[in-house]
């Protein structure tokens, strides 16, 4: 019988050719990042680096923000010929299609981090399934996102509602045990948090000049603090 491989970090057991080791996220091979030391402390400049050259390798990750982009895009044209013609029928028409496109970006949101999962875990990347994934899990997002929606009325909060819905996704856990892992994370990694987030608002401020693909830029940028934020969650696990 073939012994399989250990984790070099925890000693868990892993499957042969594992890119992580499924126990404590231990990065084991791949060409995303680099071989790190246990030792050795990230910082928010390797973080957003890794995430860009992750995205930047695998550019199919910006597909869900592209349709959903290209589908808001299409909701506003609809609502803007029906509001210079007038048509009560045209108006409800463009009201379904408005709610139809709107559950459809949310899937869409959401399926997003799922992709940006299976890219920094160098696995393959497939929208179809991303989507069936949030599909099956439509309850936990829909509770989480409600959730989420309190907690960020305090500003403050914001950083534990963006790692709680990767760690939902990364861990596929239940909302009680993200929040309780989001906060420990946290406090673990609040300066790198900051960080990340002020380079994240500097480049939204940055691409609102740019005309007519600034909406498009905006949920690209997104993408790559999200696979950031993912490798801050990985490295907190690998305990650095």
């Amino acid at each position: 019988m073939l012994e399989l491989p250990y984790c070099p970090h925890c000693g868990y057991e892993i499957p042969e050719n594992a890119i992580h080791c499924p126990h404590c996220g231990e990065r084991i091979s791949g060409p995303n990042t680099r071989s790190r030391p246990s030792s050795e402390r990230v910082g928010a400049g390797e973080h957003l680096s890794i995430a860009f050259n992750i995205a930047s390798e695998k550019p199919i990750v910006f597909a869900p923000v592209i349709i959903s982009g290209l589908i808001s895009v299409i909701i506003d044209n609809i609502w803007g010929e029906s509001f210079q013609y007038g048509l009560s029928p045209f108006l409800l028409f463009a009201g379904l299609i408005s709610l139809i496109g709107s559950i459809v970006n949310y899937i869409l949101n959401f399926a997003s981090i799922d992709m940006s999962r299976d890219a920094y875990m160098d696995e393959p990347l497939d929208l179809r399934e991303s989507i069936y994934y949030v599909i099956s899990r439509i309850g936990t997002f829909i509770v989480a996102s409600i959730v989420g929606a309190i907690m960020a009325i305090t500003i403050i909060l914001i950083p534990v509602v963006i790692i709680m819905f990767v760690i939902i996704v990364m861990d596929e856990t239940g909302i009680g045990d993200a929040i309780s892992k989001s906060f420990k994370v946290i406090s673990s990694d609040l300066g790198d948090i900051i960080l990340i987030l002020i380079v994240a608002i500097i480049g939204s401020i940055i691409i609102s000049f740019v005309p007519y693909i600034s909406g498009l830029l905006h949920a690209c940028l997104n993408v790559v603090v999200g696979i950031s934020f993912i490798d801050v969650y990985y490295n907190y696990k690998r305990g650095f």
